[in-house]
């Protein structure tokens, strides 16, 4: 009956895990000194910069005529898959910033993705923009 009722016929132990008081020493722990860390300081530089702030100056773009331009845009639509080689124009117009227009002739026929190549005609357009002045 003790065991189904969950009472033991055995007397307890004590429970050896637990650690008393008298067992640990009541010495505080001292830490070790040390010795201070020698850092040598890097060489100074033998001539500081005239103008240590934080100016920055763009680098300088490469010049190109507007009709190189045209050209190289062009040049990546052709490679392009849908884009007719014959009949596409690329104008490239304005100073500083410069943009491009992309025209479609007749001899281009019928350009189903027209909207496409616009678009592409922008991007590269911007990516040249970086790169170049007119």
């Amino acid at each position: 009956m003790r065991l189904v009722q969950g009472a033991s016929t055995e007397p307890s132990a004590p429970n050896t895990l637990v650690a008393s008081a008298s067992d640990h020493d009541h010495a505080i722990l001292q830490p070790a000194p040390q010795k201070p860390i020698d850092v040598q300081q890097p060489p100074a530089p033998e001539s500081a910069p005239a103008s240590v702030g934080l100016t920055w100056t763009a680098p300088a773009k490469e010049k190109k005529e507007t009709d190189q331009l045209a050209a190289m845009i062009l040049e990546d639509l052709n490679k392009t898959e849908g884009c007719p080689k014959r009949g596409v124009k690329v104008t490239v117009y304005g100073s500083n910033p410069w943009n491009s227009m992309l025209s479609f002739g007749a001899d281009a026929g019928p350009v189903r993705n027209k909207a496409h190549l616009q678009g592409l005609c922008e991007i590269i357009t911007e990516r040249l923009k970086r790169l170049y002045d007119v």
